[in-house]
């Protein structure tokens, strides 16, 4: 029997060339594998895919956008992990991907993801719409959707999203174009006497814009709208409204919700107006020892004045973290503070950048931290000596991460690469040849009778 000649060429090369399936991957394409590149395991068999849009950018050219999201909900609930976060910021998705990316895994508990973070895309009004509509369904606790533009009507469909879901405990509408009309509906929809959000712990309203672009809002009723929320709502525990160009005169009727609100903790004024005056007014409630442990005033134009009101009811506070950088203090009121460190809640995260930090404010910034009453660790300056005078030099505090993780800056500033992980060959154990006359009866001893 004749044996049949094999054929030497590669028969499926030559056929994925004549039909062209399945089509060459394209170098720019974000399929299965790059997806695993960008996922951060963790010990208990869950993992975070966090694909911002910087460092997709820096890797592949190219943002994440509409076309990318069924590969990316085919590779959620089929990653043999359970992915809860997924991080989406910074890309070029809209409002039509939001919904399919809804659809597929956001809604009745289609997927595991419990941390949606979809800041700085292009959703509109309508993504809000549909958030509203499907409230009911949804599974997740944070989602963050600061830095689209909503609009006014975008804030109505929002906190009607925040009347009907149950779920959601940290959501997050700054810089997303609401005016004061939204607003309302929004706090109203957390005030428990109306049968609102009873849920909802953490909520960040930075940067409310006025209804029209050539008007300023009145300050004043933003500072009664959120007297309104904080004598009405017992669950919030995390407040931030940074830019929203607060005065000294409106932090009375802030203050007055603050003595009705027993559960708030964390209190973000930064980048405001609010001055000595309402530095004095914080000051005053602080001395009533409230549950506030965090409290937030950087860039406000305090000057020394605020400040020495301010450290009058520090030690009468639980205040622990204290940021109070980029203002107009000097010496003599940064000496303040600094003397309302030791007391019966230690104030173990301060930041004091950004102002006048002299010679005297070292020595005792210096003598705190030899004595340990401050570490190096929770402190935004370093002392330094030059020709026998101190002077202060930014160092950038490790335990302040809020700005990093909030804005997602890249850790190193860019995209590290993809380094391939190779495993540790053990090299073989080499023969050692013994050339002496006694070779055989070396070879054949026993080293108990040799």
């Amino acid at each position: 029997m004749k044996k049949r000649k094999r054929c030497i060429c590669k028969t499926i090369k030559i056929l994925r060339q004549i039909t062209g399936k399945p089509k060459p991957l394209q170098r720019h394409e974000i399929n299965t594998i790059r997806f695993e590149l960008f996922t951060e395991r963790n010990s208990d068999r869950t993992a975070f895919l966090v694909l911002r849009g910087k460092d997709v950018y820096e890797r592949y050219k190219r943002r994440i956008t509409d076309e990318d999201l069924p590969a990316l909900c085919r590779h959620v609930k089929t990653s043999p992990r359970l992915i809860v976060k997924l991080d989406l910021s910074y890309n070029n998705i809209t409002d039509a991907g939001f919904f399919k990316l809804m659809k597929r895994l956001l809604i009745k508990g289609r997927s595991s993801v419990v941390n949606l973070n979809i800041m700085n895309n292009q959703l509109t009004e309508t993504s809000v719409f549909n958030l509203a509509k499907y409230a009911t369904l949804f599974r997740l606790k944070c989602l963050r959707l600061n830095g689209n533009d909503f609009g006014f009507r975008g804030g109505e469909y929002f906190a009607d999203f925040l009347k009907n879901n149950v779920t959601v405990k940290c959501c997050d509408v700054g810089e997303t174009n609401i005016t004061l009309t939204s607003l309302a509906h929004i706090i109203t929809a957390l005030r428990k006497d109306y049968d609102g959000n009873e849920t909802v712990k953490v909520i960040d309203l930075s940067r409310i814009v006025p209804l029209f672009n050539r008007y300023s809002y009145e300050t004043k009723w933003l500072a009664y709208h959120i007297e309104y929320l904080l004598e009405g709502n017992s669950t919030l525990t995390e407040l931030h409204l940074q830019k929203n160009q607060l005065i000294g005169h409106d932090m009375e009727f802030f203050v007055r919700g603050l003595r009705r609100n027993n559960t708030l903790i964390y209190l973000d004024l930064g980048y405001n107006k609010i001055g000595d005056y309402g530095a004095e007014l914080l000051g005053q409630y602080l001395k009533e020892n409230p549950q506030l442990s965090s409290l937030i005033i950087a860039g406000n134009g305090i000057n020394d004045t605020g400040a020495i009101a301010l450290a009058s009811g520090l030690p009468y506070s639980k205040i622990r973290a204290l940021d109070v950088a980029s203002n107009r203090l000097t010496d003599d009121g940064i000496i303040n503070l600094l003397h309302t460190i030791k007391k019966t809640f230690y104030l173990r995260f301060l930041n004091l950048w950004g102002n006048k930090i002299g010679h005297p404010s070292c020595e005792i910034i210096e003598r705190m931290l030899f004595s340990g009453a401050l570490s190096q660790h929770t402190i935004d300056v370093k002392v330094y000596e030059v020709d026998g005078v101190l002077h202060a030099a930014y160092y950038p505090n490790p335990s302040d991460r809020n700005k990093h993780i909030y804005y997602n800056e890249l850790e190193f500033g860019y995209a590290l690469p993809i380094l391939h992980i190779k495993r540790n060959v053990l090299p073989e154990k080499k023969t050692v040849t013994v050339a002496c006359k006694q070779r055989d009866r070396l070879d054949r001893a026993n080293r108990n009778t040799f």
